[in-house]
């Protein structure tokens, strides 16, 4: 969802966005690498900064499925941290 407004430009509400976190938080552990990476773009494309207990468990997953990273997802994983 997050990744759709970011795609098409258009601010998503404080009351949707703090929804998105909180359940990205409490499903951390399904997200592939593609998920990861494009969930961190959409916040960094937003101009939006994920909670720190979001950061925290994207970091985690990362590690946990990082050899199924492509070259794209990479790239746009460490921009949206350094973002």
């Amino acid at each position: 969802t997050l990744w759709a407004f970011a795609t098409l430009g258009l601010q998503p509400s404080k009351a949707l966005t703090a929804g998105m976190m909180k359940q990205a938080v409490a499903v951390q552990g399904d997200f592939n690498a593609q998920g990861i990476a494009n969930t961190l773009w959409a916040f960094a494309t937003l101009g939006l900064q994920p909670s720190k207990a979001l950061t925290a468990g994207m970091m985690k997953q990362a590690v946990a499925v990082q050899g199924d990273f492509n070259a794209q997802g990479i790239a746009n994983t460490l921009w949206a941290f350094a973002t």
